[in-house]
């Protein structure tokens, strides 16, 4: 157990939620290009929603990680719904976290596909036996590497689409406009900007949950905290200069599988090359926490069992994403688990109040 305290280790914990969350979608800003950029200057409003449903469910999830003295991370749905309501909220996001490490996958073959012209097949080969091989290790080899590349990913799509947004300021105003019009096709995640931000919250917080209530069994608890706030501050900063990115781009970008890529490319050439690999490496580190949570639900960490399961569900991932194109992937299952998971946290907000008020109940009379 390590209960370390300090900058250090909040930025470590940081990084580890950020790795988690800066996956695919971002990286390649398929995500941002459904969940924000529709949205225009609306899209303050999706970070805002967003970044609050995230702050408060990871505040729940440590929370109920550190007082429920749990075996298992998933027992977090148990502690705020009972055992049969929370029963059925583990299973979904099992499987939540499955289908997004299946969304992994694509992202990882399409993203080779584009860059370099590769087979689709190939690319999500690399990410499932990458993936697979990691999960199988454990939790704390997954901790330390997904921290890692998450700070080398936030600073180099922060940085690209940074760059690109101010060599294309210009187009912003009326770029902004059209999208306000509907005057492009654009693929939404919801038809309103609420929607969208709740919606986005939700998958978020799906992702989270066994994740960071796992972590509070393993790190200091206050720690955690201020990391988990951090982390989802610095999450929606990136999409909201990711979207802005695009927008000022939307011409040459609303119909990219990976349209982060165009902006790398735009740039300077060269640099989509290495922009690809972080990517790559994004994709990689997103996809080793979905398949645990999903591997670790079936059976016990570090056991041969486990890691045959991991194995196996690596490989079926690998062939059903094969059949599926990567934007409709995001579109179907993040959105629909979206709502899924903003459910939850309402259930978790109202068991958190009378925990709570439980609590303090307690301390009065005993005084």
């Amino acid at each position: 157990m390590d209960k370390r305290t300090g900058i250090k280790q909040t930025l470590l914990l940081t990084g580890a939620i950020i790795g988690l969350l800066v996956g695919s979608g971002i990286s390649t800003g398929q995500e941002v290009l459904q969940y924000f950029t529709p949205y225009g200057l609306y899209a303050f409003l999706v970070a805002g929603v967003s970044a609050l449903i995230i702050i408060i469910a990871n505040y729940g999830f440590a929370y109920a990680g550190f007082h429920g003295n749990f075996k298992k991370g998933s027992e977090v749905f148990a502690f705020y719904c009972g055992p049969v309501i929370g029963k059925i909220f583990d299973w979904f996001t099992v499987l939540f976290c499955y289908m997004s490490y299946i969304v992994m996958v694509g992202g990882g073959s399409s993203t080779l596909n584009e860059q370099f012209g590769l087979p689709i097949i190939f690319g999500g080969t690399i990410i499932m036996v990458c993936a697979g091989g990691t999960v199988a290790i454990g939790l704390n080899s997954i901790v330390n590497i997904v921290a890692r590349i998450g700070v080398l990913k936030v600073v180099m799509v922060s940085t690209v689409c940074l760059v690109s947004l101010i060599c294309h300021i210009e187009s912003l105003p009326q770029n902004l406009s059209r999208i306000s019009s509907s005057e492009l096709p654009l693929l939404k995640a919801a038809d309103t900007w609420l929607f969208s931000g709740i919606s986005y919250g939700g998958f978020c917080i799906l992702w989270l949950a066994s994740y960071v209530a796992t972590l509070s069994t393993k790190v200091d608890y206050m720690t955690l905290q201020r990391g988990s706030v951090f982390a989802a501050i610095i999450l929606v900063s990136m999409c909201l200069v990711i979207g802005f990115a695009l927008t000022a781009n939307i011409d040459s970008v609303y119909n990219l599988q990976i349209p982060n890529l165009f902006l790398a490319k735009q740039i300077w050439m060269p640099l989509s090359y290495f922009y690809s690999m972080i990517t790559f490496l994004a994709i990689y580190s997103t996809a080793c926490p979905l398949l645990w949570t999903a591997s670790s639900r079936f059976c016990v960490e570090g056991t041969v069992k486990f890691k045959l399961v991991t194995i196996g569900l690596a490989a079926a991932g690998l062939l059903i994403a094969m059949f599926t194109p990567y934007n409709i992937l995001i579109n179907y299952i993040y959105v629909l688990n979206g709502y899924l998971g903003s459910a939850f946290m309402i259930i978790m907000i109202v068991r958190l109040v009378m925990i709570k008020m439980k609590v303090r109940s307690s301390q009065y009379n005993t005084q």
